[in-house]
This record gives structure tokens, sequence and C-alpha cells, in this order.
């Protein structure tokens, strides 16, 4: 609490002596010969990359790379763990597995 006393009235010592600075010399704006930095000019396309179409895959080769690798959540898990990915010819999974561990598909909609 003293610090904070002191600091209040070292501030306060000060204004006047901040307020008796002489103020900073400011052109006039509505004068047409006050110095004014240069102008320069930058394009709002500098940067701008033009739109390209993406080459496409054919759909039978993104299928079965998508079977090779064990279904979509195989390319989840190769995302994940590259060194993950399913044997060669592995199949996907053709039971759905439930939703809740331990309860029966389809028991929710009776």
């Amino acid at each position: 609490m003293k610090y904070a006393f002191i600091a209040v009235i070292a501030l306060a010592a000060h204004a006047p002596l901040a307020a008796a600075q002489p103020a900073a010399a400011r052109n006039d704006p509505a004068d047409p010969a006050a110095p004014a930095p240069a102008f320069q000019y930058e394009s709002a396309f500098k940067g701008y990359r033009s739109y390209r179409e993406t080459p496409l895959t054919p759909w039978r080769d993104v299928n079965d790379e998508v079977a090779r690798v064990g279904g979509h959540l195989g390319i989840l898990r190769a995302g994940r763990d590259a060194s993950s990915t399913a044997p060669q010819g592995a199949q996907p999974s053709r039971t759905p597995s439930p939703a809740v561990p331990g309860s029966k598909p389809g028991a929710a909609h009776r």
C-alpha cells in the first residue's frame, strides 16, 4: 500500500511537466503544400493464385484402394499409422458391429 501511494504521488508530480511539453508540430491537413508520405501502390491481387482443377482419379481405382486397405475404417487406420494397413486381398467385414458394446443390432428400434 505504501508503494502504491508513492507511485500516485510521483505521477501527480510529473503531470504538470508532461502538460508543459511543447506540442509536436503537426501539418495542417487542409494545406496543399504540407509534406505527405509517398504513395505506394500495392495490388489487391499481389499474392493471388488462380484456381487450378486437380485431376480426378478413376472411381474404380479408388474403390479398389479402399477394398485393399480394409474399407473406409481401414483408410482411417492407415492415416493414423501408415504401417498398419490390412494385408493384400483383405475383405471388409459384412457384419455390422453394434453401436453400443454389449447391445444387439436393431435393439433400439423395437
